[in-house]
């Protein structure tokens, strides 16, 4: 399968997913898990049939949503991967394809009611095994997924061994330590994912089955299987050790009654509403001296994708929404954003920024932002690939809200860092070029107040060299983006908590698993020491900085570890 996996979404993939180059911890899981392909619900709400009649295949393409459930008593699965394909004995599987449906994107024609937890809502959004119902401005009601999930949907897979239609699951807890609670009442109420399975026109009668893929993807790692659990005990349960693993049959019959074809209903357009561009008489305000951050002069910065904040105004004491739109002259595509804005550089004392909706409006899906450590995170793969960008849409929006005292006049400010990760799997990453917007904060300026805000400037630097991703990758082995060379066994590598020679986020997992709780997960001495990497105490001042201090190493936020505490600010 490609695995065009973004730096910091290579992720935590990197520490859990099947075929990586982490070994997990084995031994006797806590409890029996399993894994099933079922039919699922299509567009339209209702149920599926299985069997599919030779009137309704040679009328045209047959489409079977299936999702895959996890069955479960206890919900402490930290990394859940999964591998299929679809085999037929007596019929012909070649020409069968997979379509994806990740949890929380658009999926029904109209709107279902659902509960998760104590909340009801109508959503036409796709309800994943854990997560809670939430609303947003633009999107009305929608479920929002708990932990990360990466899914892909390939016409084969040579690595997996298998000519015919190739899906696969990767799905990796809650980031911060915090866990999931599942949808429903149980575990399987709800699937982890679903993927329409679409027989062509004319495919032959047979029995078709949906087949959980049994090997070995790496030699160095026996115990890594194409299907397997690792709990948030550090166990591994795979069907060496209380996996169960139930595939799914689809027939294809001689005669009778069609079975409906479904469709998949184009996501619906979202229209981005700029704010209004003040035309306020009012003198400018104050000139406000900011002090930016340096940017690091070692990154690349592309002058053909332009980030802007929309003009926007605003009353003292009150918030408003700011879409942030983006020139794309460059024809990037991305696979992961990384913004920020301090507080501290905004022009108006005392403001605060947050994602009040933390949606990127601008790729398929409407992918999330996530907030790690005062940075926000928006992986936007589409099935493993990096996606087109709609310039036309907001690629993130915050809401700025000022104080009461705020003096009215017109203020300048822009974003502190917009990182694009194009293909994480080849290193390829940007700056993109960011410009200042306007704010108004509304009301009466008088005469002595009456000054002109000094214009943001903008950092201009030679054009990013670009680098060609057409080429698919095949492999079952996700890579991290290697920021280091490998160290030498019991040589110090600032940031490697688990002393593989690589420093990613696979080592910011392990760490905060060994702050969350160190008496039930263990890292070893000479990872202590490297993960002491802010205000280094060879090992003996671990804290929430030395995590910080990782991940802001990745991103480039901090140029180089160890660090003090006060290169994190």
């Amino acid at each position: 399968m490609k695995k065009l996996i973004s730096a910091a979404a290579s992720l935590a993939m990197a520490a859990s997913m099947v075929g990586s180059a982490v070994p997990f911890i084995t031994g006797a899981a806590d409890s029996s898990k399993a894994l099933e392909i079922r039919a699922f619900k299509d567009v339209n709400g209702k149920e599926v049939s299985t069997t599919i009649s030779a009137d309704a295949i040679a009328a045209g393409d047959v489409t079977i949503p299936i999702g895959i459930f996890l069955s479960e008593g206890t919900n402490d699965c930290d990394s859940i991967s999964a591998q299929w394909t679809v085999k037929s004995a007596n019929g012909d599987a070649s020409g069968v394809k997979f379509v994806s449906h990740e949890a929380g994107t658009e999926y029904y024609a109209e709107a279902q009611e659902v509960t998760v937890g104590d909340k009801t809502a109508s959503t036409k959004s796709l309800v994943g095994f854990a997560g809670v119902l939430k609303n947003n401005k633009k999107l009305g009601d929608f479920f929002s997924p708990t932990g990360t999930g990466y899914y892909f949907a390939e016409a084969k897979s040579e690595s997996a061994g298998t000519p015919n239609a190739y899906g696969s699951i990767a799905w990796v807890t809650a980031k911060d330590g915090s866990g999931y609670k599942w949808s429903g009442s149980k575990s399987d109420d709800f699937p982890i994912y679903v993927q329409d399975v679409v027989f062509a026109k004319g495919t032959p009668a047979g029995t078709y089955t949906i087949e959980f893929l049994d090997y070995v993807p790496d030699k160095d790692f026996p115990d890594n299987m194409s299907n397997m659990i690792e709990t948030s005990a550090g166990k591994l349960t795979t069907k060496k050790s209380n996996l169960t693993l139930k595939n799914l049959e689809i027939t294809i019959g001689e005669g009778g009654t069609p079975v409906e074809t479904t469709t998949t209903a184009p996501a619906a357009e979202t229209t981005t509403t700029k704010p209004a561009v003040t035309t306020t008489t009012a003198p400018a305000a104050e000139t406000t001296t900011t002090t930016k951050k340096p940017v690091d002069p070692s990154l690349n910065i592309d002058p053909g994708f332009i980030v802007t904040p929309a003009d926007a105004e605003v009353e003292p004491g009150q918030a408003v929404d700011i879409d942030i739109m983006c020139e794309n002259t460059s024809g990037r595509k991305v696979g992961q954003f990384v913004v920020r804005v301090d507080n501290e550089n905004l022009p108006i004392k005392g403001a605060e920024a947050t994602m009040d909706d933390t949606f990127c409006y601008a790729v398929d899906g409407n992918k999330e932002y996530e907030l790690i450590n005062g940075t926000w995170y928006c992986d936007t793969l589409a099935s493993g690939e990096p996606q087109e960008i709609d310039t036309t849409s907001a690629v993130c929006q915050f809401q700025i809200k000022v104080p009461a005292d705020a003096k009215p006049g017109e203020y300048t400010w822009s974003l502190d860092r917009f990182h694009v990760v194009e293909n994480g799997y080849e290193g390829v990453e940007f700056d993109a070029t960011i410009k200042p917007g306007k704010l108004v904060v509304k009301g009466d300026v008088t005469p002595e107040e009456t000054t002109t805000t000094k214009p943001v400037e903008t950092t201009t630097t030679k054009p990013v060299e670009t680098t060609t991703t057409d080429k698919p990758i095949e492999t079952t082995t996700t890579k991290p983006v290697e920021t280091t060379t490998t160290a030498k066994p019991g040589s110090k590598l600032y940031g490697d908590t688990n002393c593989d020679g690589k420093v990613n986020i696979a080592d910011v997992v392990v760490l905060n698993k060994y702050l969350n709780d160190a008496a039930s997960y263990k890292i070893t001495d000479q990872g202590k020491i490297n993960a002491d990497c802010c205000d280094a105490k060879d090992g003996a001042g671990l804290d929430e900085n030395d995590s910080d201090a990782i991940i802001k190493s990745i991103v480039h936020l901090v140029k180089a570890l160890p660090c003090t505490a006060a290169d994190l600010k």
